[in-house]
C-alpha cells in the first residue's frame, strides 16, 4: 500500500514538473510556431470560443490539462516495462499513441460541429509539437523520478 502511494506521489510530482515545462518552456516554442494561427482561428469564431478567460477559466483549463498529462504519464508508467528502446523512444511510443487519441477526439469534434474547422486542424498540429516535446521530457525525467524501477526494467 505504502509503495503504491509513493509511486502515485512520484507520478504526480513528475506530472507537475512536466506541466511546468509544458507551459514555461514548450509554451514559448508553441507561441512562436502555432499560437498565432490557433489564436486567430479562435478570434474569427469568437462566438464559439471563450476568448475572455477569467481566473476560474484559467484554473479549470490548467486542471483539465494537468489531468490529461497525468493520464498520459500514468499510461506510460503502465507500459514502460513492455516496450523496447531507450527511455525516450519508449516514452515517445506512448505519447504518440496518446496523441492519436487526442487528435481523434479533436477530429470527432471538428466533424460534429458546424463552425470553422481550422481551429481543430491547428489544435491537432499543436498536439504533434507538444506531445513530442512532452514525450522527450518524460523520457528524460522518468528515470530520475523512478531510478529503481527504471533499473529493473533495463536489467
Amino acid at each position: 500500500m505504502y509503495q503504491s502511494f509513493v509511486m502515485l506521489a512520484k507520478l504526480f510530482l513528475l506530472c507537475v514538473v512536466l506541466n511546468l515545462l509544458r507551459y514555461f518552456v514548450f509554451g514559448f516554442l508553441e507561441g512562436i510556431l502555432i499560437m498565432g494561427p490557433l489564436s486567430s482561428a479562435m478570434q474569427q469564431s469568437s462566438s464559439y470560443f471563450n476568448t475572455n478567460f477569467q481566473t476560474i477559466d484559467w484554473i479549470t483549463s490548467f486542471f483539465y490539462n494537468f489531468m490529461m498529462w497525468f493520464a498520459v504519464t500514468l499510461a506510460f508508467s503502465f507500459a514502460v516495462a513492455h516496450l523496447r528502446g531507450t527511455m525516450i523512444v519508449r516514452s515517445l511510443k506512448v505519447y504518440a499513441l496518446m496523441w492519436v487519441m487526442f487528435a481523434s477526439i479533436s477530429a470527432i469534434y471538428m466533424n460534429h460541429y458546424s463552425h470553422p474547422k481550422d481551429f481543430y486542424i491547428y489544435n491537432i498540429v499543436d498536439g504533434v509539437l507538444i506531445f513530442a516535446l512532452m514525450g522527450i521530457a518524460n523520457g528524460l525525467l522518468y528515470p530520475l523520478f523512478f531510478k529503481q524501477h527504471t533499473a529493473l526494467i533495463d536489467a
